[in-house]
């Protein structure tokens, strides 16, 4: 019986030559993408830093090399919590100048910060180069960050830190008073400014704070807002932006908006936009395309080849803080905790302030909602003590703080 052979059909596909160079430079973005990516988030750095103090290649590092890592990273002084001893005498103080133990006392990583800072990131390095799941120590395989010795060792910081009094104390929120402040300083400078770049600029740093603080985000999301994505509610009456690019936001689109409040609350972040874009607009700058918070060259022209970034904004804003002499070690991040609590004092439900926000976790909303925490058992006024004064609870939280209640030394009411 005769087989019938069937030929193999041939599949090829003539590139056309532009096509492959597209497809090339395509590539190299990406690639150049991912190298930056991985040098911003420090797991090359990290990894290399093991390899050198244990002196082993990636292949041959074991739980032990990552655990002598960690207590390296925990006894270098490289730390900014400071952790006492459950034995030591001063626990509950911020100082080490009377310990006696400077083994067991110390300036150490925050637990949590040392989970995710560190651990997490030398395991992405294991992770990449095919070494995953449960760390074996018999055969000294799979991933030495998932052993139950660096798992132990995780545990036992945070029961030390915990024990010590140790808590959270996060990045440092802009509260309202303080918000009020910046934005009527800013606006009693920008009216004593000649027309120009500086004044431009200053509208525009003027009008990205209160868009975080209002809108409750990052200082760094406020450079990717798309200009022609805003939205004018009918008669003026507010902003509607459809954002779809920030840290928390990675798919997908957030709309979210804001009333006009001129007349009723100190300043209006509407209004501050408006300005900022009407003051852009007689420099030639166009809001018909691009973003709406763009990088400005010293020449008033739009810089198309970066956009805001956290490090530069950090820096920004801690000289508009420092010139008003409000600095307190506020963060781009503290406007999200700001407006956080501001949105809640002013009524709004949890649910609402969340989803303006795009907080899907409401641990996240309790966190950045901490300045609302009742520090007193129901029944205290804070009339019976202050008059009819004013109360601001979130000024007032942080001024708890220094009223220890069983100290020789300090205010008391």
């Amino acid at each position: 019986m005769c087989m019938l052979q069937v030929k193999p059909v041939q599949r090829h596909f003539d590139m056309p030559t532009h096509l492959r160079v597209k497809i090339q430079k395509r590539t190299t973005c990406f690639m150049e993408h991912l190298v930056k990516k991985r040098q911003k988030s420090r797991v090359d750095v990290y990894m290399e830093h093991l390899k050198q103090i244990s002196n082993k290649e990636i292949y041959d590092l074991d739980d032990k090399d990552v655990l002598q890592f960690l207590i390296f990273k925990d006894v270098n002084d490289s730390g900014r919590t400071l952790v006492h001893k459950t034995t030591c005498p001063n626990i509950g103080t911020q100082t080490l100048e009377n310990c006696e133990d400077l083994i067991g006392c110390g300036l150490r990583h925050q637990a949590e910060s040392m989970r995710v800072g560190i651990v997490d990131k030398l395991r992405k390095a294991f992770e990449e180069v095919g070494r995953k799941g449960p760390f074996n120590p018999v055969e000294q395989s799979g991933d030495p960050t998932r052993s139950n010795l660096v798992r132990e060792y995780i545990v036992f910081i945070r029961k030390e830190q915990g024990m010590s009094g140790v808590y959270s104390t996060g990045a440092k929120h802009m509260d309202r008073i303080k918000m009020d402040r910046l934005m009527e300083n800013m606006r009693l400078d920008i009216r004593g400014m000649k027309r120009g770049v500086r004044k431009l600029k200053m509208k525009e740093r003027r009008a990205m704070y209160s868009f975080c603080f209002t809108a409750i985000k990052r200082l760094a999301g406020a450079g990717h807002v798309i200009a022609p994505n805003t939205i004018r509610i009918p008669n003026n009456m507010g902003h509607v932006f459809n954002c779809t690019w920030d840290k928390t936001l990675t798919l997908g689109a957030h709309c979210f908006g804001f009333l006009c409040m001129f007349g009723r609350e100190p300043w209006c972040a509407h209004c501050i936009i408006d300005d900022w874009v009407k003051e852009a607009q007689s420099f030639g700058i166009s809001f018909d395309k691009g973003l709406l918070f763009p990088k400005l060259t010293p020449k008033a022209c739009i810089n198309h080849e970066s956009r805001w970034v956290s490090k530069d904004l950090t820096e920004t804003l801690k000289r508009d803080l420092e010139r008003y002499h409000l600095y307190e070690g506020e963060t781009p991040h503290s406007f999200r905790h700001g407006g956080t609590v501001d949105s809640l004092k002013k009524g709004k439900s949890l649910a609402e302030t969340m989803y303006t926000a795009y907080m899907k976790d409401k641990r996240t909303a309790a966190r950045y909602s901490k300045g609302l925490r009742v520090l007193y058992p129901k029944g205290f006024e804070w009339n019976d003590v202050l008059g009819e004064e004013p109360v601001d609870e979130t000024q007032l939280s942080k001024q708890m703080q220094t009223w220890k209640a069983f100290s020789v030394t300090g205010s008391v009411l």
